[in-house]
C-alpha cells in the first residue's frame, strides 16, 4: 500500500477496511508482516487512500496482499482499534469497515505486506495468534444465527460437484448477497426427511441430530445426521416455538 499519512500517532482517526473471503467453511488470512499487528493473522486489508472509495480500496487491498480479484458484495462488520503508548499517547487509531467479498479470479500468493497468506479453518483460524479486530470478526461469524429462507429470498440456486472435489455441493446465493452451501450428505438426509413426511399417510414431524460416530461405514464422514426417537408433537411443538409461528403460515 501507497503511504499517504502518517499511522502513527494521528491528528484524527484513520479510516481502514477489510475484506472476508470465505470458502468451504475456511477463511483467507495473511500474517502481517507490519505493525500494527506484526506476526499476527487477519484478514486482508488496509487504509483507504483519498479519493477512493471503500469498496475501491478493497480491491485494491485484497490484490495487493493475495494477488486476487475479488468483487465486493457488502459491509457486515466494524470495528475501531485504539492502541495507546506507554505514556498514554494515542499511537494507532483506526475506524474500520469489513466487507463480505468472492474471488473472481487470480493465483494465491502474498504481497510486499504479508509474510504469508492461506485458507484456514474457521474454528481451527480461532486458535491462532489473530490481531483483536480479526478475533471479535471470527466470533461473530461462528457465532450462531437465525435465518429463514423462502423462494423469494433466493436469487439462484447451483448444484453440482465442484472441480477437485469428490461430492455434490448445493449452493443456495440469496438476494442479499450471502450464499449459503450444503454438501451432498447433508442435502440427502434432509431431503428423505422430506419425503418421509410427505410420503407417510400419517407421520408429520421428525427430528434429525447431528453425531459424531465411532463406527462409520467406510468412505462415510463420522459426522452424521441421525434421526431422533421422539414424539412427534413435541417436534411439532419445538419447531412452531422456534419459529414464532401460529396458526397459518403466510407467504
Amino acid at each position: 500500500m501507497r503511504e499517504t499519512r502518517n499511522r502513527e500517532y494521528p491528528e484524527y482517526p484513520l479510516v481502514g477496511v477489510g475484506g472476508v473471503l470465505i470458502k468451504d467453511s475456511k477463511i483467507l488470512l495473511v500474517k502481517r508482516k507490519n505493525e500494527p499487528g506484526k506476526g499476527l493473522w487477519a484478514i486482508p486489508g488496509g487504509l483507504v487512500e483519498p479519493g477512493e472509495t471503500l469498496k475501491e480500496a478493497v480491491r485494491r487491498e485484497i490484490k495487493e496482499e493475495t494477488n486476487l480479484v475479488v468483487e465486493v458484495l457488502r459491509p457486515i462488520n466494524t470495528d475501531e482499534i485504539v492502541v495507546r503508548d506507554e505514556e498514554g499517547r494515542i499511537r494507532y487509531h483506526y475506524v474500520l469497515v469489513d466487507f463480505l467479498c468472492k474471488v473472481v479470479e487470480g493465483r494465491l500468493r502474498p504481497g510486499d505486506d504479508a509474510k504469508e497468506v492461506r485458507w484456514i479453518d474457521m474454528r481451527k483460524a480461532e486458535k491462532l495468534q489473530l490481531t483483536d479486530s480479526t478475533r471479535k470478526l471470527l466470533n461473530r461469524i461462528t457465532e450462531g444465527f437465525f435465518l429463514v429462507v423462502r423462494n423469494r429470498d433466493i436469487k439462484k440456486v447451483l448444484m453440482g460437484v465442484p472441480k477437485g472435489h469428490e461430492h455434490m455441493r448445493v449452493a443456495f446465493e440469496l438476494v442479499d448477497g450471502s450464499t449459503i452451501v450444503f454438501h451432498e450428505a447433508t442435502m440427502e438426509n434432509i431431503s428423505r426427511g422430506i419425503v418421509e413426511i410427505e410420503m407417510h399417510p400419517t407421520r408429520r414431524a421428525l427430528s434429525l441430530i447431528g453425531k459424531e460416530l465411532d463406527k462409520r461405514k467406510e468412505g462415510y464422514s463420522k459426522y452424521q445426521l441421525i434421526e431422533e426417537d421422539r414424539d412427534e408433537s413435541e417436534i411439532v411443538e419445538e419447531l412452531t416455538e422456534l419459529l414464532g409461528i401460529e396458526g397459518k403460515e403466510k407467504s
